[in-house]
């Protein structure tokens, strides 16, 4: 009974997250506070610690599955509604590959085909990597080269490795890891390959080659 209760108090939590986030991320938009690139920045990075509810809560893969599995419909589908001005919305990738992400590692965790903390990495290098990336190259790269069609700057390159180095850091502290010298060593190997998937990944699937790529090459290298 204590199970079912904590599973239908993640699926509560996760909801009101979520609603929280692009609430309040539509407000700073609203508000003139950030610009709606920004902002979509920002909710990538914010929406990426459901991961956090998720361990705490789910011990069922099926349930933890209703919130990605949910968000990757709706991605989906939403070109299909049209907006305020009655023009259809065009395809996000993005959203749908995030969703994706989630829902894959969800599962590649919860079915133990790789440790929780190789998903944890996968997820939060996605999420605060990939994200800071995005901003860092929009506000500071005045320069930039075009690889696959997609722009890429030295300041979101290098907001890409260093916030995958600290996440990947911070995920091993608690964890048990042996010796801060051995994790400095996996932080900085799972950001040069995360970084590099950021680089060369084209056609707007960076969220689902950054997440799975990095916790793959984790749970190979590092368990």
């Amino acid at each position: 009974m204590g199970s079912v209760l904590l599973n239908a108090l993640g699926l509560g939590a996760s909801f009101l997250f979520v609603f929280a986030a692009i609430t309040g991320a539509t407000r700073l938009v609203q508000g003139g506070a950030l610009g709606s690139g920004a902002a979509r920045k920002v909710v990538h990075i914010a929406l990426s610690h459901w991961w956090l509810i998720a361990l705490a809560t789910f011990d069922d893969p099926w349930i933890a599955s209703v919130g990605p599995g949910l968000g990757f419909v709706g991605a989906f589908l939403a070109p299909l509604v049209p907006a305020q001005d009655g023009v259809a919305r065009a395809k996000d990738r993005g959203a749908i590959c995030y969703s994706a992400a989630l829902l894959a590692l969800v599962n590649f965790s919860w079915r133990g085909l790789i440790s929780p903390r190789s998903a944890t990495v996968g997820v939060f290098v996605m999420g605060w990597g990939d994200g800071l990336a995005g901003l860092a190259g929009a506000r500071l790269g005045k320069r930039g080269i075009s690889i696959w069609g997609r722009r890429k700057t030295v300041p979101g390159t290098a907001a890409m490795f260093l916030a995958s180095f600290i996440v990947t850091f911070l995920c091993l502290l608690p964890a048990g890891f042996p010796g801060l010298s051995t994790a400095a060593i996996a932080s900085l190997s799972t950001a040069a390959v995360a970084t590099v998937l950021e680089l060369v990944t084209p056609w707007g699937i960076d969220n689902l080659v950054i997440s799975l790529g990095t916790a793959l090459f984790f749970a190979g290298a590092f368990g």
